[in-house]
C-alpha cells in the first residue's frame, strides 16, 4: 500500500525567495529506501523560514536513518541555501529530524542524518558518515604555525569557515560596543603625553576611561601584601601556586630572613602545610624584546608565601633570578620601593607567563587540536560530536585571527611585551615540553599543587563544582551509548580522535601522561570532560578578568624598561615613585596591553553561555532530560556563586556559569 511522508525544510538564513529548479528526494530507512521522488515545481515558504515537499513510496520503510537531496538549478544565478534542519512525517504520525549546518549551492546531492546520536550504524549509514569525515578533512586539514607547537588548522582549505583577519576584527567590534569605544577614547589619548609616565595620576587617567568595580579595587589595593598573596589563587592566573614541603635548592631564604620574630620556623610552618612557591623558571634566560630601540626586561622570579593565622596569603620572600651572583632575596621589611620594585618585576612576569602559557597555550591552541580533531574524525551523529560541537564555535575564527593579530611577527603581544617574538616561541615550547595530562584534568591538577584544604580559594571551589557538574553530565550521557568497556574500546572513530589530538598536540608520552587511547567508559567521561572545561570554563578563568586585573596596568606590566635589581637599598625614598615610573612601559605600550585585555575582557553580545542549549543536538527523550538536568544543577551552583559573592570585597565571578561562555570565541 503506497504511503506517504511529508518534508519540511527550515532554511536558517533569512532565504526567502523562490527556489527555481528540480529537487529528487530519497528517504532511507531500516526497512528499505522511497524512489527517487522528482518535485520539478517550485516550492515556496509557509513561513518566513519553512518549505515543505511531499515523498510517495509504494510501503512504509521503517525508521528513517537518511534523507538524500538533489538539486538541479535552471536559474542563471546559483540559489544558495542553507538548511537548519530537515523534518520527516512518516505514516504513523512520527516526526523524524535531521540536521544540516553548511551552505549549499549548484547541482549537488545533499546527506542528512538522522539527528538521533548513534554509535551502532547499518552499513548504508555507515558509508554516509565515512563521506561525511572525508568531506570534512577537506576543509579541516592541519597546518603547522611554528615548529613544536600545537597544529592548527590550514586556513587556506577551510576558507569556507571565515577565517580571516578581517572575521576576526568584526566579531571583536561586534562583542560589546562599549569595549571599542573605550579603545578609541584610549588611542586619542597616545599623543597627549611624553614616552615615559612621570606621575602615577597619568595612569590614572588612563585606567578611567573604562574601570570596572575589580579594576577599582586594584588600583586601591596593589601595593598591599595581602592582595598581592590573593592574586595567586583568584587573580586572572591562579595556576603557579603549590604548596611546598622543602625549599627548593636555589632559593636560600632563612628563618632569620622571613620569622625574625621566632614566633615560627620555616620547617615547622612547611610541616604544617603553611608554606607556597610560585616559581616563574620556565621565563629563564628568554629572549627579550627591544621596543622603540629600547632592551626589555623580563624576571624569573621564586616567591615564597605564607599562609598566616588569618588565612592570608602573605609574600614573605621573592628573588628575581633562578639562580646566580648580584641575586638578591627580597623581603617585606626592605624600603618599600625595593619590595614594591621586587612585586611589580613578579607581576610583569605572571603577565607574560599567564598570557602565553595559560591563555594561548593552555585554552586556545589546545582548544583548536581538539575542535579540528573532532571535526576529523566523528561524524554529527556520533554522540561525543553532539556533546561537544556547542564547545567549538568560534574558536578557530579567533585562533586564525590571533595568529595574524596577536601573536605574528608584528602582533600586538609581539610588539608590547617583554616576551615578543622569540620569546613567546620558546614559552610555548617549553610549556608543552612540561605540560602534564593531571595539570589540564581539574581535580588532579588541584591536587597535585596539593592545594585540595587552601581557604579562600574561590577559583578552586567554584571549578570544582564546575567540573563535577560537568563530569556528571558527561557520564549521564555518554552512558545512554556506552552500555560496557567494549563499545569504547571497539569505537573506531572516537579512537580515532583520540590518537589524532595526541599527534597534532605535539604531546610528550613519557612526560605528560596524556592518552594515546581509551578504553573504558570511566576513562572516557574523564576526558571529554577535561575537552569540555578546557573549551569553556578554564578559558573563562584566565580570560575574562584580564582587564579587571591588569587594567591598572601597574599590576600587570607586560614589559619592564630597566634590568631586575641586583642589590638593595640604592634607591632614596623622594627618588623611589619616580624610579618605579622609570622600570614600568612607556605610555604607548600601557594604552596598547590596556587596549588588548579590554577588548579581550568584553562579554559577548550573543550570551552562548553553558546553560544555552541547542536542543536539535538531541532528539531523544532521555539526552534532553539529561540536558534539563544539568542545567538545573547549573543554576543551583550559579546561585552559590553570586550568593557567595555578595559578602566578597573582590568578587570572583568568572566561573559563574552563567557567565562562562559555552566556546573560545575571543
Amino acid at each position: 500500500m503506497a504511503v506517504q511522508y511529508e518534508v519540511t525544510i527550515h532554511i536558517k538564513d533569512d532565504w526567502c525567495y523562490t527556489v527555481i529548479g528540480s529537487l529528487y528526494t530519497t528517504l532511507v530507512g531500516k526497512e528499505g529506501e522511497s524512489d527517487r521522488v522528482e518535485s520539478s515545481t517550485p516550492f515556496r515558504p509557509l513561513n518566513k523560514f519553512v518549505f515543505k515537499i511531499t515523498v510517495k513510496c509504494t510501503k512504509d520503510i521503517g525508521d528513517l536513518l537518511m534523507i538524500s537531496i538533489e538539486r538541479f538549478h535552471h536559474g542563471l544565478i546559483p540559489y544558495t541555501w542553507k538548511p537548519e534542519k530537515v523534518e520527516v512525517k512518516s505514516p504513523s504520525g512520527h516526526v523524524y529530524t535531521f540536521g544540516g549546518y553548511q551552505w549549499f549551492s549548484g547541482q549537488n546531492m545533499y546527506l542528512f542524518q538522522e539527528e538521533t546520536a548513534l554509535l551502532s550504524m547499518n552499513s548504508e549509514l555507515r558509508k554516509v558518515c565515512r563521506e561525511e569525515i572525508d568531506e570534512r578533512r577537506k576543509i579541516y586539514c592541519w597546518s603547522t604555525y611554528k615548529s613544536k607547537w600545537p597544529s592548527c588548522i590550514d586556513a587556506e582549505s577551510a576558507a569556507s569557515l571565515h577565517l580571516g583577519k578581517c572575521d576576526l576584527i568584526t566579531r571583536i567590534t561586534k562583542r560589546e560596543p562599549l569595549a571599542v569605544a573605550g579603545v578609541v577614547e584610549l588611542e586619542l589619548t597616545k599623543g597627549m603625553h611624553a614616552d615615559n609616565f612621570t606621575e602615577m595620576s597619568q595612569i590614572e587617567d588612563l585606567h578611567k576611561h573604562h574601570m570596572t568595580p575589580t579594576s577599582e579595587y586594584v588600583m586601591n589595593h596593589w601595593k598591599e601584601d595581602d592582595f598581592f598573596g590573593y592574586q595567586f589563587l583568584n587573580g586572572v592566573n591562579p595556576m603557579v601556586i603549590r604548596r611546598i614541603k622543602a625549599l627548593p635548592g636555589n632559593f636560600p631564604v632563612t628563618d632569620e630572613m622571613v620569622f625574625s620574630n621566632g614566633l615560627f620556623t620555616l620547617n615547622s610552618e612547611m610541616q604544617k602545610g603553611n608554606i607556597f612557591l610560585c616559581d616563574y623558571k620556565i621565563l629563564e634566560d628568554v629572549s627579550t624584546s627591544t621596543i622603540n630601540d629600547k632592551e626589555q626586561f623580563l624576571a624569573a622570579p621564586l616567591v615564597l608565601l605564607h599562609k598566616d593565622e588569618n588565612d592570608n596569603m602573605m609574600p614573605i620572600a621573592i628573588q628575581l633570578k633562578q639562580e646566580g651572583e648580584n641575586n638578591p632575596i627580597f623581603l617585606p621589611t626592605d624600603s618599600e620601593y625595593d619590595w614594591l620594585l621586587a612585586k611589580t618585576f613578579v607581576r610583569s612576569a605572571e603577565f607574560n607567563l599567564h598570557e602565553i602559557d595559560y591563555h594561548l597555550l593552555r585554552t586556545h591552541l589546545l582548544a583548536e587540536v581538539f575542535i579540528v580533531s573532532l571535526n576529523r574524525n566523528l561524524p554529527s551523529v556520533h554522540p561525543i560530536y553532539k556533546l561537544l560541537v556547542r564547545h567549538t564555535l568560534d574558536t578557530l575564527q579567533i585562533n586564525n585571527g590571533a595568529r595574524t593579530l596577536l601573536v605574528s611577527d608584528n602582533g600586538i603581544l609581539t610588539e608590547n611585551s617583554a616576551a615578543g617574538k622569540d620569546g613567546i616561541n620558546t614559552i610555548v615550547q617549553r610549556a608543552l615540553q612540561t605540560m602534564t595530562y593531571a595539570s589540564l584534568c581539574f581535580p588532579d591538577d588541584i591536587k597535585e599543587r596539593d592545594l585540595e584544604d587552601v581557604p579562600n580559594f574561590y577559583y578552586r571551589d567554584d571549578g570544582r563544582k564546575l567540573w563535577d557538574c560537568m563530569h556528571q553530565f558527561v557520564n549521564d550521557i555518554l552512558g545512554l551509548y556506552y552500555k560496557n568497556d567494549d563499545l569504547v574500546k571497539n569505537d573506531e572513530e572516537l579512537q580515532d580522535w583520540i590518537k589524532d589530538i595526541f599527534q597534532h598536540g605535539c604531546f610528550d608520552q613519557e612526560k605528560s601522561g596524556i592518552p594515546k587511547e581509551i578504553t573504558s567508559l570511566v576513562d572516557l567521561v574523564k576526558y571529554v570532560t577535561m575537552v569540555m572545561f578546557t573549551c569553556s570554563a578554564q578559558h573563562a578563568a584566565v580570560n575574562f578578568g584580564q582587564f579587571d586585573f591588569y587594567g591598572w596596568m601597574p599590576n600587570g606590566p607586560s614589559t619592564m624598561q630597566v634590568a631586575p635589581p641586583t642589590e638593595k637599598g640604592k634607591i632614596e625614598d623622594k627618588d623611589a615613585l619616580l624610579e618605579l615610573l622609570k622600570a614600568l612601559p612607556d605610555y604607548r605600550i600601557a594604552v596598547k596591553s590596556m587596549e588588548t585585555v579590554w577588548l579581550l575582557s568584553a562579554p559577548t553580545p550573543e550570551k552562548n553561555y553553558l546553560p544555552d542549549f541547542d536542543f536539535k543536538d538531541f532528539t531523544e527523550h532521555a539526552p534532553r532530560q539529561k540536558i534539563k538536568n544539568f542545567q538545573e544543577k547549573l543554576a543551583e551552583l550559579s546561585n552559590i556563586i553570586q550568593t557567595g559573592n555578595q559578602e566578597l570585597r573582590c568578587k570572583y565571578p568568572y566561573l559563574d556559569p552563567n557567565q562562562v561562555e559555552n566556546s573560545i570565541s575571543i
